[in-house]
């Protein structure tokens, strides 16, 4: 947390305030300060909804405030600091008592000088300023302007661990996580060098929740669960309950989801003191039982936008909105709410449509507000499907829908648009494009209502699911063999046995009518993934430079080994295969080198 100096613009010590979460104000007389001080505090407070708490100097206080004021976000407020007394040992504590917490902190200095800084502290450089106001704007869910912080940091600091995950993860709630998987592989190895665990484990979450968001579960899976062991071993209680949060949604993509684990995740967020992330798993909660029967959705989506509203936060706000206003237009008026009163059914569904309409409006205006297209497109179609003839005139609201799914290079948002324009497919089969990226689980809930209009299923707007290795795209089958690319696995050594390194090759070889095949190689990445009890390094390679990995079993018998590769410009998986390798126990016998069986080759 920085230091901001004495300053007697309103104003300007609130919006610094905002950005640092720190004010330490000097230099005045005890009346003056104090009101400054409080009025500053009853600003931001009102702001962000927090309480004030306000001490004059007292032995207990920095106590105190490592208690719950630091652990429950609030506005705190303590005047009569001495920076000199016991070499400024309680402004230093009370300092350190608030770093990295949610909560502001007011500090009223009784010596302290309009240009001093407090003891133990420096004025931020250019840097840190930048990167903790693009920071504060992602938490607020404002991406559009935490863009534009990280696009104006300084050119020799863009390796900065936080500034690059912090980057990738405002693309991935964009709806964009294209960029996103090498900025984070940079990010852990940048946090790796400066030996910072916790920005590591952080790194590791936000890869986890991009293979989610990229319909790659089982690679979710595993970076979520290593990623919460990280954050277990450096007590960094917040990311467990997001890590937590993000294992129970990917239940949610096979079509059951996960409730119970998403109210433990709230739970553990509540005692994290995390507000915003309590906010996030009540809305996720809330959404895997909005269609049960008798569930009382409009309290929950009433109480989660309270909870975004508290913490000033634009995206959940919007997506609290889409999915309030999807339920509405979707209910039938059995839905547990007390409808006394009403003249009649019809009166009541038309009164829920006008409600549903005002709903969409809202959320499609905030989601432009936080300038994130992806909710955008989803709060479009769905608007566009309950209410045409209020949004969208001469059919051209597809397209337009289209065009923005197509900006973000979501395929499988364009290929929902195709489904809402062809109607109901034929002896109810899903479509090519839905069925290549999506569990047959999630698509057999799809249903349709009497006016051939789709009622798609929620768990869809959550990921931007690739083509799903194994599913040829259309006319693959009939595309001659001379034409594709590759991969091959030779193995260099003898047949291997536990706990001895054997070397693997990997090499992309296009076939003769492959454009690959008269240019070099672009800069392919490889990934190397050991799916059983062996280790296998490097993580990565390049082909283009002759990818070579080491795989050590630790036990004799069948291993299988995942070897990916992909566009490190774009994160997109062009192949994945995988082989199975013998391992046999020790044996001084030779044995000739054979090459791995590979047991599934998927394009």
């Amino acid at each position: 947390m920085s230091f901001v100096g004495h300053t007697r613009d309103l104003a300007a010590a609130r919006r610094e305030l905002e950005t640092r979460r720190l004010l330490v104000m000097g230099g005045a007389a005890d009346a003056d300060r104090s009101a400054f001080l409080d009025a500053v505090a009853r600003e931001v407070a009102h702001e962000a909804g927090l309480p004030v708490y306000r001490f004059r100097v007292a032995d207990a206080v920095s106590e105190a405030c490592r208690g719950g004021f630091v652990v429950h976000p609030c506005v705190v407020v303590v005047d009569g600091v001495s920076a000199r007394a016991a070499d400024g040992s309680l402004l230093s504590d009370l300092i350190s008592a608030f770093a990295g917490s949610e909560s502001f902190l007011l500090v009223g200095s009784t010596d302290a000088r309009e240009d001093a800084a407090p003891p133990s502290t420096r004025a931020p450089d250019n840097h840190t300023v930048l990167l903790e106001r693009a920071v504060t704007a992602y938490r607020r869910g404002r991406l559009g302007e935490a863009e534009q912080r990280l696009s104006a940091l300084p050119s020799d600091r863009c390796a900065d661990g936080w500034a690059l995950l912090t980057r990738a993860a405002v693309h991935c709630d964009r709806g964009d996580p294209r960029p996103a998987g090498p900025l984070l592989r940079r990010a852990v190895e940048a946090h790796q060098v400066a030996g910072d665990r916790r920005g590591e484990a952080w790194a590791v979450f936000l890869y986890g929740r991009m293979c989610r968001l990229r319909g790659r579960a089982e690679d979710a899976r595993r970076l979520l669960h290593a990623a919460r062991e990280r954050f277990l071993a450096v007590g960094e209680t917040p990311g467990e309950a997001w890590a937590d949060g993000e294992l129970a949604r990917l239940a949610t993509r096979s079509g059951v989801p996960d409730p119970d684990a998403l109210a433990e995740a709230r739970r553990l967020h509540e005692r994290a003191g995390d507000r915003r992330g309590a906010a996030w798993a009540h809305l996720w909660w809330t959404v895997a039982r909005a269609d049960e029967p008798g569930f009382p959705w409009q309290e929950e989506f009433a109480n989660v936008q309270g909870r975004f509203h508290e913490v000033s936060d634009r995206l959940g706000t919007a997506w609290t909105l889409h999915h309030h206003a999807l339920t509405l237009a979707r209910t039938d008026g059995t839905d547990g709410v007390d409808e006394t009163g009403r003249t009649g059914r019809t009166g009541g569904t038309d009164q829920r449509r006008r409600e549903a309409d005002r709903l969409f409006e809202g959320a499609l205006a905030v989601f432009e507000e936080a300038d994130c297209p992806h909710g955008r497109a989803w709060t479009m179609l769905e608007y566009a499907l309950r209410s045409p003839a209020h949004r969208f005139l001469n059919g051209e609201w597809a397209a337009e829908i289209r065009h923005v799914f197509h900006g973000i290079g979501d395929e499988a948002g364009e290929a929902w648009v195709d489904l809402v324009e062809a109607g109901p497919p034929p002896g109810g089969e899903p479509p090519y494009e839905l069925a290549c990226r999506y569990p047959a689980a999630l698509l057999d809930t799809l249903g349709w209502t009497e006016a051939g209009e789709p009622l798609i299923p929620r768990a869809a707007r959550d990921t931007q699911p690739e083509p799903r290795p194994g599913f040829p795209r259309p006319g693959d089958r009939d595309r001659p063999d001379d034409s594709r690319a590759h991969v091959r696995l030779t193995l260099l050594d003898d047949v291997p046995v536990p706990d001895v390194p054997a070397r693997i090759a990997l090499q992309v070889v296009p076939g003769p009518e492959h454009p690959w095949s008269t240019t070099p190689l672009p800069p392919l990445t490889a990934r190397a993934t050991s799916l059983g009890h062996a280790e296998i390094d490097p993580a990565h390679g390049v082909p283009a430079d002759g990818a070579e990995f080491r795989f050590t079993p630790h036990r004799p018998g069948s291993h299988r080994l995942r070897f990916t590769v992909e566009d490190p410009v774009t994160g997109t998986v062009l192949q994945q295969v995988e082989a199975e390798i013998d391992v046999v126990p020790s044996d001084p016998g030779p044995h000739r080198p054979t090459a791995p069986r590979p047991s599934a080759r998927r394009a």
